[in-house]
């Protein structure tokens, strides 16, 4: 049976967030940009998620900034609200690792919530899904802009994807060998 110290400590821990590690920068965690490029990828396939819809998502909250902080208060390259976060076990929502793996897990949910719907997953990851409902992305320019430019920009980055993979196919290939067309010689 807990003591009534060991009944507080386990309500504090559950009803109280985990308060962000370090608002002022300094001992922040830094990962480079392949790191990141490589968390994204290892996330998007761990959630079922494109690659360029994790990046989309990414450059429309925070473009690319890790330390970005939103006037409402959301964090991270995900933008991640504190109350998310804590949903999420996102201990430190500045580590960009830690914040993708959140904004991703969420992203999945919504896109399941939504069943594959990309502009109403996205809609709701911006306004909130208690705001979007009966199939339509909410009267609220701010998300029907953001909306708009994380499409835009998803379908930026699939274009570059797809360019990517046709480069690194053809560097498989080795250079391209046409072969030499000869002429016969006339008899002599």
């Amino acid at each position: 049976m807990l003591s009534f110290w060991g009944t507080l400590l386990c309500f504090t821990l559950v009803l109280l967030p985990p308060t962000v590690a370090n608002p002022d920068g300094d001992n922040r965690p830094r990962h480079s940009k392949q790191e990141i490029r490589r968390a994204i990828t290892f996330y998007a396939k761990r959630y079922r998620l494109e690659p360029a819809l994790l990046r989309a998502v990414i450059k429309a909250e925070s473009d690319f900034r890790p330390e970005a902080v939103s006037r409402k208060g959301a964090v991270g390259l995900m933008q991640l609200m504190p109350e998310t976060a804590a949903h999420l076990r996102v201990v430190d929502p500045y580590d960009p690792i830690q914040n993708i793996r959140g904004g991703s897990r969420q992203l999945r949910h919504l896109l399941v919530l939504y069943d594959g719907d990309v502009s109403m997953a996205v809609a709701a990851y911006n306004a909130g899904v208690h705001r979007v409902k009966g199939g339509h992305i909410p009267r609220i320019r701010e998300t029907r802009l953001y909306v708009r430019k994380v499409l835009r920009y998803y379908r930026d980055f699939k274009i570059r994807e797809r360019a990517e993979q046709r480069k690194q196919s053809k560097d498989r290939l080795g250079p391209r060998v046409r072969p030499q067309l000869t002429r016969p010689q006339p008899a002599a």
